[in-house]
């Protein structure tokens, strides 16, 4: 059998349990909100290369039990873990869950039961008749955590703060603090409230409450008491949910009821009178029982997520890379001889509708390869039910037969990775810039899955620029354009490792809201990104329009790619040259230059004719897609009139080349 660890990371402490030793080793927290990320990211490494040194490379099995997890969506732990784990070295398989999943899972439950978690915060969760784990609390401090040492913790500090200024009763608890801590309840107070991340200080002072108490401490006593009535009521809570009827059984565990024994004697009491809970398992050492519950869930088999409604909040990851894939690459347009460039079609045009209209357009004007975007602003998909939904996969799949997904693209939701973060982009996202990082890195990494899942070469990302004033320059100043290209490749290095992993060659699309805006800057982020990750291929994406847009010249935008240029968008462009405002729809602005707007091809100012005998030049093997972004033109109208264009322009059969 293969050698198996585990690990399990509260909000205070983490444990490991190294493989063929059994030594537990124990970390700091890896929970942001009881640290900070910086911190906590430090410390899952740490633990990370710990364990790889034991098995000095060989595979293993390991199981790492997190708060952090939620039980319905680990949002991009996954990612980010299996990338900590391989730059560690770990190789074989790694679940991941909950903190208090392996005590469902574990023997004597054996996946049917209540999980209760007395930590630094609380949770709990159940298994029953239902196909789904229920779950109480277990939403971090501001949201839930009644009962845990934070509300211990912040609970006793306010009784002892009133009982200093004459507000309250007289209580031992302030004497306690501060004995322990060297400072009295007020000051102890404001020097917590000035604390960044004041989650696991404040669940350090649990114990001064816990001390009163066993001394009869009034004030402390009554703080146990409605303590204990939440732990009661969220074992009743979650057992409802689940729908257990019959014999109950209790796995409850956590740093309170660890270190009061006293405390779980009376919960155990409590739980048999109230709720007649049949068996009260105390979970001493919650990382022995994380392991317990692997061994229990592997058994002889291969690795898996557990059986029943556990299996449900458990994700196996793969930490061995898969094997290179090569896509099957866009077949060539069903016309006589070989063509060199293919007419693709753009399917954001359709957003707000619905992509059976959209594939349907596509079939009518012959545009047999397409781009599919995944933004959520567009509404022809839902990537993140993709990503959970096994039927929802095949479902799309049965609806892209007959056409070749040639790039799956994302530029609204993946413009958040770096940005801005402010009222601009609060249209795709409310939220923090930190909700708004990792709302795009989700949906930068599904889309190259789906793009993997359909076979597409191709995945067009736009993820945005930290700073557009860093193309001005300052007097004495260092900051430069290429502190935007460092910032780049570090948030999307595990971007780009996933694309190698899956042979997805990404897109960037040289724009003026992006880092890449015109063929210096693009050059620049080319190189960096091979530096950053070899592995992966990198292409570019050019939309002459785009650049002419800023004063370049779109028939020299194309020129000196090489096989850097992976596709490109064909659309026209309107210049306005008077100083007045223009008149009429969809006129904008890439800063402070003329105003413009995008036309179907050859209903403005770009010299198509050239610039496809350029990319013929310059022996583009590649998909042109026409991208409709035309104010004036009905979108079928405005394709269908782009698409004679190009058909016009690109050679239907091999030339003769001149005969005379």
């Amino acid at each position: 059998m293969t050698a198996l660890w585990a690990a399990d990371a509260g909000g205070t402490t983490t444990t490991a349990l190294h493989p063929g030793t059994g030594a537990i080793t124990t970390y700091g927290p890896i929970n942001h909100a009881s640290t900070g990320p910086d911190t906590a990211d430090r410390t899952l490494r740490t633990l990370l290369h710990d364990i790889a040194r034991s098995l000095d490379g060989a595979p293993a099995t390991g199981w790492l039990a997190t708060a952090t997890v939620d039980l319905t969506d680990p949002g991009t732990e996954p990612d980010r873990l299996r990338r900590l784990a391989r730059d560690a070295g770990l190789r074989g398989h790694l679940l991941l869950s909950n903190d208090a999943l392996p005590w469902l899972v574990a023997p004597p439950l054996h996946g049917r039961g209540v999980a209760l978690v007395c930590g630094t915060g609380t949770g709990f969760i159940a298994a029953g008749d239902h196909p789904r784990l229920a779950r109480a609390g277990g939403c971090e401090y501001l949201g839930s955590d009644e009962g845990s040492a934070y509300d211990l913790g912040i609970a006793g500090l306010r009784a002892a703060v009133r009982a200093d200024d004459g507000r309250g009763p007289a209580t031992t608890i302030g004497a306690r603090l501060t004995a322990a801590h060297g400072h009295t309840p007020a000051e102890l107070a404001r020097r917590l409230a000035a604390t960044a991340f004041p989650k696991a200080a404040v669940a350090a002072l649990a114990p001064a409450v816990t001390a009163a108490w066993l001394d009869g401490d009034e004030v402390a006593t009554a703080l146990i008491t409605a303590a204990l009535d939440e732990l009661v009521l969220g074992v009743r809570a979650a057992r409802d949910r689940a729908g257990l009827t019959g014999p109950l059984t209790v796995a409850a565990g956590g740093g309170v009821l660890r270190e009061c024994p006293p405390l779980l004697t009376e919960l155990d009491r409590r739980l048999r009178a109230e709720l007649h809970a049949d068996h009260v398992v105390p979970i001493t050492e919650p990382v022995t029982t994380v392991h317990a519950a692997l061994h229990h869930t592997l058994g002889d088999g291969p690795p898996r997520p557990p059986d029943g409604p556990a299996g449900t909040a458990a994700w196996l990851i793969q930490l061995d890379p898969p094997p290179h894939r090569t896509p099957q690459p866009p077949p060539p347009r069903p016309r006589t001889g070989d063509p060199q460039i293919t007419i693709g079609l753009c399917l954001a045009a359709w957003g707000g509708s619905d992509l059976t209209t959209a594939l349907q357009h596509a079939t009518h004007i012959g545009a047999h390869t397409v781009d599919l975007p995944t933004d959520t602003t567009t509404g022809l998909l839902d990537l993140t039910r993709w990503s959970h939904d096994p039927d929802y996969r095949a479902d799309l799949r049965t609806a892209l037969t007959g056409v070749t997904v040639g790039c799956v693209s994302n530029s609204r939701d993946t413009q958040l990775l770096l940005g801005p973060h402010g009222p601009h982009t609060d249209p795709v996202l409310h939220g923090t810039p930190q909700a708004k990082h990792d709302h795009a890195l989700r949906h930068a990494q599904d889309t190259i899955r789906l793009a993997a899942d359909l076979g597409a070469p191709h995945a067009r990302l736009m993820l945005g620029v930290p700073d557009l004033t860093r193309w001005l320059s300052w007097w004495h100043s260092t900051v430069t354009w290429d502190d935007n290209i460092t910032a780049w490749c570090e948030h999307a290095h595990p971007i780009l490792t996933l694309a190698a992993e899956h042979g997805i060659t990404l897109l960037i699309e040289p724009h003026p809201k992006q880092v890449a805006y015109d063929r210096a800057s693009t050059r620049r982020l080319l190189d960096a990104a091979a530096r950053t990750e070899p592995r992966a291929t990198v292409q570019i994406c050019l939309d002459p329009a785009n650049l002419a847009a800023t004063g370049h010249d779109p028939v020299d935008a194309v020129r000196g790619w090489g096989t850097d240029l992976g596709a490109a968008h064909a659309k026209d462009l309107q210049r306005q040259t008077t100083v007045e405002a223009p008149r009429g729809p969809g006129w904008s602005r890439y800063g402070p230059g003329p105003a413009f707007r995008f036309r179907a091809l050859g209903t403005g100012e770009l010299p198509w004719p050239a610039i496809v005998a350029a990319l013929l030049d310059e022996d583009f093997h590649g998909v042109l897609y026409v991208e409709h972004e035309d104010a004036l033109l009905p979108r079928e109208q405005s394709v269908d009139v782009s698409t004679r264009l190009l058909r016009d322009l690109l050679p239907q059969h091999a030339p003769q080349g001149r005969t005379w």
